[in-house]
């Protein structure tokens, strides 16, 4: 990982896995946890964001927890302040797409 903001960025990803397992319906996304391991955070992220369509695991995110539950999406993370700095301008556009296809706010960015 090359700098601190990658680190950090890092570690909120393995959060939302966490988080996921919190839900009524726990998702144990265990295929992205594995991949962010491997690859990072940022990695796994551009990986993600470069599909031409929503992961498998965006699909049952939603089934677990319905439309609130995609704020523990990639998608979601990536447009928040700080994380957006990592990310070119297609990339959040990209997932600001993703989220507003299924009827979800992007979220605010606040620093």
């Amino acid at each position: 990982m090359q700098n601190q903001l990658e680190e950090k960025f890092h570690a909120a990803m393995l959060a939302i896995y966490d988080k996921a397992l919190d839900l009524k319906k726990p998702y144990r996304a265990t295929r992205f946890k594995q991949m962010v391991l491997e690859q990072g955070g940022k990695a796994a992220a551009d990986k993600l964001l470069a599909s031409t369509k929503p992961s498998d695991g965006f699909t049952e995110l939603f089934m677990c927890g319905g439309k609130e539950a995609l704020k523990l999406s990639v998608e979601y993370l990536v447009l928040q302040s700080p994380w957006n700095q990592l990310f070119t301008p297609e990339q959040l556009k990209i997932a600001r797409k993703r989220l507003m296809d299924v009827g979800i706010a992007p979220p605010e960015n606040v620093d």
